[in-house]
C-alpha cells in the first residue's frame, strides 16, 4: 500500500524531463491528469471556486486528504457561508480524524442549511464521527428540524 505522500507526489511535468513525457503520461492515472489540469487553471487564477470544488473531490477520491483539506478550507474562506463548502471541510476533517473541527464544521454547515440528512447518515467520509454523542445529536437535529435542501 502507498503512502499519501507517494499517491500525491507532484505533477508528471515537474518529475521528469522532457524525454520521458510519452511514456509517464501513459502511465499516469485519469485522476492524475485531471488534477493537474485543475492546478494549473489554479495557478493562474487562485479563486476559481468551481475548479477548487473539483480539486477537492479529485484529492479525496485520490486518496490524498492533506490536499484535499488545504483546497477545502481555502474554500471556507473564499465562501464561508456555503453549507456545501462546510460540509466539505467537515469531510476532510473527519478523514484525516480531526474530530473536533469537522464536527465544528458539520455544525456549521448544518446551521448553514445543509439538509441532506439521508446522505450525512450514510457518507463513508464521516464514518470516525458516527460512534460519537455530538455527531448524534446533530443527526438528531437535523430529524428533528428539516429543512428545505439547499443548493449551491
Amino acid at each position: 500500500m502507498s503512502s499519501e505522500n507517494e499517491k500525491c507526489a507532484p505533477p508528471a511535468h515537474e518529475a521528469v524531463g522532457t524525454g520521458c513525457r510519452l511514456t509517464t503520461l501513459r502511465k499516469r492515472s485519469q485522476l492524475d491528469f485531471e488534477i493537474e489540469f485543475f492546478e494549473r487553471i489554479l495557478s493562474r487564477d487562485p479563486n476559481q471556486v468551481e475548479v477548487l470544488l473539483n480539486l477537492g473531490e479529485l484529492f479525496t477520491e485520490k486518496g490524498c486528504h492533506r490536499r484535499a483539506l488545504q483546497v477545502d478550507l481555502r474554500l471556507a474562506q473564499l465562501r464561508p457561508r456555503c453549507p456545501t463548502v462546510m460540509y466539505n471541510l467537515a469531510c476532510s476533517h473527519a478523514l484525516l480524524k480531526h474530530e473536533r473541527e469537522a464536527l465544528a464544521a458539520l455544525r456549521q454547515a448544518v446551521g448553514l442549511g445543509y439538509s441532506d440528512l439521508d446522505y450525512l447518515i450514510n457518507d463513508p467520509d464521516l464514518a470516525s464521527l458516527r460512534a460519537l454523542p455530538e455527531f448524534n445529536r446533530i443527526v438528531a437535529d437535523m430529524a428533528a428540524h428539516p429543512r428545505t435542501p439547499h443548493v449551491l
